[in-house]
């Protein structure tokens, strides 16, 4: 019964993770259509997409958590589970974060931004998208063979030192650049990029659970 307890929970996660990559993914595709085609309507659309998708992971994880607690588990296996699920969480947080965010910010900023700047805001979000790929992966070899978790976990660590170069050159960038909008909306843009960046903390935070739970496995 305890083992088929941690095994539905993470079967669940599998399904968790997956909704998540979906918020990268429309996160990714809002961007797109605002900075390229400027189309606020469509964008905004995808963006609110993403706020749906988030509160879809949110009643899941809060489903895992309820047949977790219901099921006879070590303390300590109950708390792996949930740190599990409450990292991979992070990463949809982040994504709602950014495209809440990114809804108040004119689009006088955009239009004032050099192309460069797009295209590194652009580049550093489908390195996100490719990172975010490996999150159920690593799940599901969490949950069956466990042979390519320590492959998966490199992966994901260097799409995530990408993202991290991307945004180095992206501040470099921005401060070439003479905007006219107020403080106010450069504050904010600036906690978007800041967002962005973490969404890739956040999948590298799961992969680094998952390796710590690697080495205690035989609990789960």
């Amino acid at each position: 019964m305890k083992r088929k307890t941690v095994v539905n929970a993470l079967e669940k996660s599998v399904k968790h993770a997956q909704i998540v990559q979906e918020t990268v993914k429309n996160l990714d595709v809002g961007l797109q259509i605002l900075l390229n085609e400027k189309d606020t309507k469509k964008s905004h659309e995808l963006f609110h997409k993403v706020d749906v998708l988030e509160r879809d992971a949110d009643n899941l994880r809060r489903e895992i958590q309820g047949d977790i607690s219901r099921g006879e588990l070590n303390p300590s296996v109950r708390q792996d589970l949930s740190h599990l699920i409450k990292r991979m969480d992070d990463v949809a947080n982040c994504c709602t974060g950014v495209a809440r965010r990114i809804n108040t910010i004119p689009i006088k900023f955009w239009n004032e931004s050099s192309r460069e700047t797009i295209d590194i805001i652009l580049e550093m979000m489908k390195t996100t998208v490719d990172c975010a790929q490996y999150l159920d992966k690593i799940v599901i070899d969490l949950l069956e063979n466990r042979k390519k978790i320590n492959e998966y976990a490199n992966q994901i660590n260097q799409f995530e030192h990408a993202v991290d170069l991307l945004n180095i050159k992206l501040r470099k960038n921005l401060q070439e650049t003479n905007y006219t909008v107020n403080y106010f909306t450069i504050f904010t843009a600036g906690n978007v990029f800041d967002i962005i960046e973490a969404i890739s903390d956040s999948i590298e935070g799961v992969a680094d659970y998952i390796l710590v739970l690697l080495t205690s496995a035989e609990k789960l």
